[in-house]
């Protein structure tokens, strides 16, 4: 299993998953994965500022591309020490987007929200009895 999240919202999702409710080893498995991407985010936060450095003597539309280019790029999560994490995770997005979940969402946490909901591609469901062209 792996999962893709965009360099721009790597603090937003970081900060949902560190205020979520996570319980014993639970816990531990999604502060693996909370403490992976902080890792990434500080290179990405070194990277935005080598970027501003060299473009300081460009013009301002180059510099907004390229950090545009910059925060668009992805960070992927995978590998045999992160499957544990992952599926840690990944259930407790299904339980919170799921219809019987009542708590709501709002702002920065609903749109980190959306962002591992698509990472984890749950929108494409999982019911592989569908029917086919045949009508079975």
């Amino acid at each position: 299993m792996k999962i893709k999240i965009r360099n721009i919202d790597l603090e937003k999702v970081i900060i949902f998953l560190e205020n979520e409710n996570f319980k014993g080893l639970k816990s531990v498995n999604r502060s693996k994965l909370t403490n992976y991407l902080s890792e990434q985010l500080e290179t990405v936060v070194a990277g935005e500022r080598t970027i501003r450095e060299d473009g300081k003597d460009k013009p301002k539309q180059w510099l907004e591309q390229e950090l545009k280019a910059y925060f668009d790029e992805t960070v992927t999560v995978e590998g045999s020490n992160m499957l544990k994490p992952l599926n840690v995770v990944k259930a407790k997005i299904k339980e919170l987007t799921s219809e019987e979940c009542e708590q709501e969402f709002s702002g920065d946490d609903a749109y980190a929200l959306s962002v591992l909901y698509d990472a984890f591609n749950l929108d494409e469901g999982e019911d592989v009895n569908e029917s086919d062209n045949n009508g079975n």
